[in-house]
């Protein structure tokens, strides 16, 4: 693209990909009317949107935002047989219009038609996989898993790829994320989880018509999501009271010694980047983080100048031995006894504890010392190494290099 084009893509890109996505959903919505026809059940497309509407009134997404999960899907999919392609086109624009976030009105038109183009995509894809829009008339175990569950499942596959689509050119436009990254940390983060709101839709849809349970069957469908989110939730919260005491560890550590100010999160950020690339298990990366977080926590428990000899292995040890007795922090403890223990003199220790051991040595001679990145590289590898050594240090410079794209994947929202 030349580059005088490009101020010209940043001013208007995003509006105008907007209104092409309004454009698209119109367009889908005719092409569905036409094939389809309306919806065969005005009452139920009324239920299905006023049930889907409050499903985003509950909360979805853990308290330290790594975890979404809703249930509007559910809901979606389940629409599809029930009022068909454009009733469930309708209910996904009913559900992003009552979306309880408050957010500008260019973003909330996207989103109304990001859903509805979404949700008509997942009936059409129904409906070529040999879904039947006459549930009712469907009689026995095999045909309604043929007709009903297995096309259901397609229909979400359908739905997914083309929210991810849409939502990744936006932010592509928006922020300037790769659309390919954008797009495989979005089919990624699904996984089981979407295939379970299919399974759940498929549980929906056989209580509502052949069971004859009408608007009662979402509600007992969604039952089982309503406990599974209730126990993330806490889970989240219980994870940021986490987050919260970390950080107000890493305050005190700072405030004694104000020339560490960044260098726990440096060191935390690095070392678990290099455990990643070594291999480690999840929970020794998060171990390493916490460990790289805290590894200078023991210099508060003593006065300034009165550290005694061997004084940086002690405070370390004292760190350590204030971590023990914290069950979510026993992993880090242990990595930091670790730790104090590293030498050339010393028994190897583990791959986690060098990691951090390296990471803190290397922020301290470009943060500290000043030195550059290659001269700290250099400095490290004329030490002598532990057991793990190479590889230790080979992960440290792979972690170093600049991404080529220069940005990485951003948070899944619309813009």
């Amino acid at each position: 693209m030349p580059e005088s084009s490009t101020p010209l893509l940043a001013r208007y890109g995003t509006p105008i990909y907007i209104g092409v996505t309004v454009l698209g959903a119109v367009g889908l919505a005719l092409v569905c009317h036409h094939l389809y026809g309306w919806p065969p059940n005005w009452v139920a497309l009324g239920l299905l949107a006023f049930i889907g509407a409050l499903t985003w009134w509950l909360p979805s997404t853990s308290s330290d935002g790594l975890i979404h999960f809703t249930a509007d899907n559910v809901v979606v999919l389940a629409a599809i047989p029930i009022v068909g392609p454009v009733g469930a086109g309708v209910v996904g624009l009913v559900m992003a219009a009552l979306a309880r976030r408050r957010i500008a009105l260019h973003r909330r038109v996207f989103n109304m038609a990001m859903a509805s183009a979404s949700a008509m995509v997942g009936g059409i894809a129904y409906d070529l996989a040999g879904g039947s829009l006459e549930v009712g008339e469907l009689h026995g175990v095999m045909p309604l898993i043929l007709h009903v569950g297995l096309p259901i499942v397609v229909a979400d596959a359908a739905n997914l790829l083309a929210n991810a689509v849409i939502v990744a050119g936006v932010i592509r436009l928006s922020a300037g994320v790769p659309f390919r990254l954008q797009l495989l940390d979005m089919l990624t983060s699904s996984g089981l989880t979407q295939f379970a709101y299919g399974v759940v839709a498929f549980v929906v849809i056989v209580m509502w018509l052949p069971g004859d349970l009408g608007p009662v069957a979402v509600l007992v469908g969604l039952a089982p999501l309503a406990g599974a989110r209730w126990a993330l939730l806490q889970y989240g919260e219980e994870r940021e009271a986490r987050e919260r005491a970390l950080g107000a560890l890493v305050a005190a550590i700072e405030t004694r010694a104000p020339e560490l100010e960044g260098h726990s999160a440096r060191v935390s950020a690095m070392a678990a980047g290099m455990a990643q690339e070594l291999g480690l298990r999840p929970k020794e990366v998060a171990d390493v983080r916490t460990a790289g977080l805290l590894h200078d926590l023991g210099t508060v428990v003593v006065a300034p100048g009165q550290e005694g000899p061997d004084h940086e292995r002690s405070a370390v040890l004292r760190g350590a031995a204030m971590l023990q007795d914290l069950p979510f922090l026993t992993g880090a403890s242990a990595v930091l006894e670790q730790v104090a223990h590293a030498g050339p003199h010393q028994a190897a220790p583990t791959l986690a504890a060098e990691v951090v051991r390296v990471a803190d040595d290397f922020d301290l001679l470009m943060h500290g010392d000043g030195l550059g990145s290659a001269e700290a590289m250099e400095l490290l590898r004329s030490r002598p190494t532990m057991v793990e050594g190479d590889r230790v240090l080979a992960a440290l410079s792979r972690t170093q290099r600049p991404h080529d794209d220069g940005a990485g994947p951003g948070p899944l929202v619309a813009p």
